[in-house]
């Protein structure tokens, strides 16, 4: 099989993508590549392309992209980009994103995965909202933020940020992911404790909204919210292509740690 026939397969399936303006596409490669196996992985750095060409993949499915923006202007970025590229080119490996796709596919996608990976009880998910809703029962906003903890260590985040009035009995738990997170739209789903990431939110206007609203907001890194998509996303392609090794790369540098 062909790369272009995975990102095929998508489209079938992603009914809730414009497909005519969407970053879901090749971004280096050919999509004619026969594929001896796929890697997906959250982003792709030199380190993980590395790895994954060493698993025997050829298609590389990323869900961030493979350019450096906002320094994009910078000698050093297009260093970097430059060595990329022909790392790639040297490697025969393809490489194809999966973002408007996988951020809404139910079930295995990246809301559904992240929410179900923290192990509480779930409202149901509209195809078309970015959210869940973790049904926590009655605890303090801190004993919220322990359990996160405990579930997300096995990802390699040390720490969950706790921003608000840590004593403040909660009972639903908005999710978000990645750069959505957007606070009022999550509260407005009932929740009383907001769970962002550090790409979704700032201290000077989005937290300045939380406490002058009085809701406290748990904070995680945003690569450890999607890596259970990703790694639910090489499960779902191994049992639509069987035959085919695919295998999730961890990108070692995300998340961030604690230093203690």
């Amino acid at each position: 099989m062909r790369a272009k026939d995975v990102m095929e397969h998508f489209q079938s399936v992603g009914h809730w993508v414009d497909w005519s303006n969407t970053c879901d596409q090749f971004l280096h490669g050919d999509p004619d590549l026969e594929l001896t196996g796929i890697a997906t992985a959250w982003i792709p750095t030199e380190r993980v392309i590395r790895k994954a060409a060493a698993s025997g993949a050829n298609l590389f499915i990323t869900h961030e992209p493979m350019q450096i923006n906002f320094y994009d202007k910078e000698g050093s970025t297009r260093q970097i980009m430059q060595a990329k590229r022909e790392l790639l080119d040297e490697l025969g490996m393809t490489v194809m994103r999966c973002h408007d796709t996988w951020d809404r596919m139910p079930e295995v996608g990246i809301p559904d995965a992240w929410a179900a990976h923290l192990g509480f009880e779930m409202e149901p998910r509209p195809v078309e909202s970015f959210y869940r809703i973790c049904l926590l029962g009655k605890m303090s906003a801190r004993q919220a933020a322990r359990q996160v903890l405990e579930r997300v260590r096995d990802l390699g985040q040390d720490t969950v940020l706790i921003f608000g009035d840590q004593d403040k009995e909660v009972s639903r738990m908005a999710v978000g992911t990645g750069a959505i997170t957007i606070l009022p739209r999550m509260q407005a789903l009932g929740a009383d404790l907001l769970l962002a990431t550090d790409d979704g939110i700032d201290s000077w206007a989005r937290l300045l909204w939380a406490a002058e609203v009085d809701i406290p907001v748990l904070i995680v890194n945003h690569c450890t919210a999607e890596k259970p998509g990703m790694i639910a996303m090489a499960g779902y392609l191994a049992e639509r292509f069987p035959g085919l090794p695919v295998q999730f790369i961890d990108n070692p540098e995300y998340p961030w740690k604690s230093v203690r």
